[in-house]
């Protein structure tokens, strides 16, 4: 025999092992294949559906908010609204441009009011921004649906509205509205643009109007209610311990103590699908160990007769490794193509979610990774399944089993 274990007939010999019991064979590559199918399908949905959640929520809102303190007699209070000092602001502001992790700052003057319309009136807030800070904080282009973005507020008469309240209020692109501020100070505006986050608790409430003007309506020309902080590495907070420490007549919150239930949910949903996801992968490789198992005992008598006449131990473990490498290799293949066939039909599935969410098919991520992970553990699996029993059968006493022929 060849001292090297990788030569045609060993590949010959496993072959013929694997194709004499075709229906186990079938049955083995089957399991994989539905392992890694179900993977790839749950973990491109779940990971979907996360990304989705991230996108329309944090995308739409600031990693770090900073307001006044409360209790502070710094924080003027205007018409009901607390409003940062003048002072603060100028140091914040040059404190902020010296921080590496921020990507963009911008602030906001948000004061209550009540929208009146044709033939609605709800009692709400208006968003004060200034354009060009809040166009690096929010990519309004992308989310609108009717109309124009933050440069339609330009004219001090536009104002922007989530698609929940638009609805509520019954108005489109071109209607008009009146804003009633606080201070008794009313102004009749005209919707310019339309947007969605796909969150009902975002579309249903925002809205965007000119800081500038609404600084003018509240008599202070340079109130500042908050500053909104987007970060390059949104995971990175600590920020906003510096920040507490340097201003302490602030609040300062991040995106993690604004979305508790999200983060812990995105949590919740990984830890699932990655455990039911393995688990499956893992229940295959026990069948196909099962399946080798049997085909080790039904061939004991043939792995004596090849030790007879010279065949090694790790020429016995090789045979029946090589079946289960093959096995793996259809399953994992086939599991990855029609993982992707599911998935794509899931991505352009309708999907009804009433006014909570709006969204027109289901959220699926189609990332490289899941899939070369899918095949990767599929076709580990079932090598450490074959290796096991390949092991076993190379330790088989050939004379014990001819004695017992």
């Amino acid at each position: 025999m060849s001292k090297s274990i990788f030569n045609k007939t060993n590949v010959f010999i496993a072959l013929q092992y694997l194709s004499a019991r075709k229906k186990q064979s079938f049955l083995a590559t089957l399991g994989v294949m539905l392992g890694v199918t179900t993977f790839i399908v749950m973990i491109n949905f779940m990971t979907g559906v996360n990304d989705f959640l991230d996108d329309a929520v944090f995308n739409g809102s600031p990693d770090i908010i900073i307001k006044p303190e409360q209790k502070t007699t710094s924080a003027k209070k205007t018409f009901g609204t607390r409003i940062l000092s003048l002072k603060n602001i100028e140091e914040l502001d040059i404190f902020l441009r010296n921080q590496e992790n921020i990507q963009a700052f911008a602030h906001q003057v948000i004061s209550p009011a009540i929208l009146v319309s044709d033939t609605q009136q709800l009692p709400g807030s208006i968003n004060g921004v200034f354009p060009s800070e809040e166009n690096l904080m929010v990519e309004i282009e992308r989310r609108l649906i009717q109309g124009k973005g933050f440069q339609s507020l330009d004219n001090e008469n536009a104002i922007v509205l989530g698609v929940s309240l638009a609805k509520r209020l019954q108005v489109s692109v071109g209607d008009e509205l009146k804003m009633i501020l606080p201070n008794g100070k009313s102004r009749q505006l005209q919707v310019a643009g339309i947007f969605s986050f796909g969150i009902t608790t975002i579309d249903n409430v925002r809205t965007y109007f000119s800081a500038k003007t609404l600084q003018k309506l509240l008599g202070q020309d340079n109130a500042v209610t908050a500053v909104h902080i987007k970060l390059k590495d949104r995971d990175n907070v600590d920020i906003k311990t510096r920040i507490s420490q340097n201003f302490k007549d602030t609040i300062v919150e991040d995106w993690k103590d604004s979305n508790k239930t999200i983060v812990i949910g995105n949590k919740v949903r990984d830890i699932l699908t990655w455990s039911v996801s393995f688990a499956l992968l893992l229940v295959a490789g026990f069948g196909i160990y099962n399946i080798l198992n049997i085909t080790v005992i039904q061939k004991r008598k043939d792995i004596a007769v090849l030790k007879t006449i010279g065949y090694s131990s790790k020429d016995i473990v090789f045979i029946f490794l090589i079946q289960s490498m093959i096995i793996g290799l259809i399953g994992a293949f086939f599991g990855v193509v029609l993982g992707y066939v599911l998935s794509y039909m899931i991505s352009i599935t309708p999907l009804d979610t009433s006014d909570f969410i709006i969204v027109d098919t289901y959220p699926i991520n189609f990332k490289v990774i899941y899939y070369l992970l899918g095949f990767s553990f599929g076709l580990l699996t079932t090598i450490l399944a074959g290796y096991f029993p390949s092991k076993k059968a190379s330790k088989v006493d050939p004379v014990t089993i001819i004695r017992g022929i």
